[in-house]
């Protein structure tokens, strides 16, 4: 009897030994993480979605991750699934990085609380740009003057390739231009090159194809800087240089900073959420992840979680005015 209660004892003290070094099995060994990417497949958000996810399951041994798109009213209805999913870490997302806008000038349909996300981080930080028909146009000033009115495509409502050309327009107190929403970044391009559009605003990174076959030639930048071989094409401040309009310069440029942003549903447990980001950070610094976004043309300058999430606190705390010029731009009185 003493002989085998020796031996539980052992047995047991053993146990707490395997677990107290670390060697229980871990919460995602065995699970499927749910990405959800709020676009079509196809351009950028659904490109680095499938990466991470790739190079997350790498470094979250066990686990398997499945990619969902979730398309629909600029990014809104995909960031609203995210916010919405069962807080158990195994959902995690990415979205328009303007996605939190909507909410700030009270657009209906928005359910998420922008900054009550969880962040992740980005894979990247973003050179925007104003990309046109380079039959039509050779510089942002031509753009400017031109008589008629300039037809744009762009992904949806309030998503950045909305935002930006409505608040450039505005700036100018100008109104000869025409939004056409429902474009996933691929058919953006397309329409470009189909002549259904005379403009569109990308990543740079994202349409090389276009700008390398000549039909699409950058006139504006909206980013920390500018690419090689692009230096004589002005940055945002420097064709808004009016002291009233430096809000919207600041608000744009720092749209740009989190390129792709990634979160998890509010209300994770800590332990979790560390988990998932400290993989997310391995996976976007992971040296097979980098050499295949070289190789696609797509930047790889990881930022923090912590970046983000102050980027997207920052967001719902616009000045009065920025907010009034916000909601004149989506047209919400």
């Amino acid at each position: 009897m003493r002989k085998n209660l020796l031996v539980l004892t052992l047995v047991l003290m053993l146990g707490f030994l395997f677990i107290s070094t670390g060697h229980a099995k871990p919460f995602y060994d065995g699970k499927v993480i749910k990405v959800i990417a709020s676009t079509k497949p196809g351009g950028g958000y659904d490109w680095y979605a499938r990466l991470v996810a790739q190079y997350m399951e790498k470094h979250l041994p066990g686990s398997t991750f499945i990619v969902k798109n979730v398309p629909g009213a600029g990014h809104i209805i995909g960031t609203n699934e995210l916010y919405m999913s069962k807080p158990n870490g195994l959902t995690i997302g990415t979205f328009n990085r303007a996605v939190g806008l909507p909410q700030v000038v009270g657009l209906k349909g928005v359910k998420f609380d922008f900054a009550k996300l969880n962040f992740l981080g980005s894979p990247c930080s973003e050179t925007y740009a104003y990309i046109v028909n380079s039959k039509m146009f050779k510089d942002i000033y031509e753009v400017k003057k031109h008589p008629d009115k300039i037809r744009l495509a762009s992904t949806g409502l309030g998503t950045v390739s909305y935002v930006n050309p409505i608040m450039l327009y505005q700036a100018w107190d100008q109104d000869n231009f025409a939004i056409a929403t429902g474009y996933s970044g691929a058919e953006m391009e397309m329409a470009l090159m189909r002549g259904e559009a005379d403009g569109i605003w990308s990543s740079t990174a994202s349409r090389q194809a276009i700008l390398e076959s000549g039909e699409g030639r950058i006139v504006l930048f909206v980013g920390r800087n500018k690419p090689k071989g692009y230096e004589d094409v002005p940055l945002i401040e420097n064709v808004l240089t009016d002291p009233k309009d430096k809000p919207i310069v600041t608000l744009l440029r720092g749209i740009q900073l989190v390129g792709r942003p990634f979160a998890a549903p509010p209300g994770i447990p800590a332990d979790r959420l560390k988990i998932l980001q400290e993989a997310f950070e391995k996976a976007c610094k992971d040296p097979e992840a980098v050499a295949i976004a070289e190789k696609g043309d797509r930047p790889m300058d990881f930022v923090t979680w912590q970046d983000a999430q102050e980027w997207a606190e920052g967001m719902l705390q616009l000045s009065p005015a920025v907010v009034a010029k916000l909601k004149e731009a989506f047209g919400i009185k």
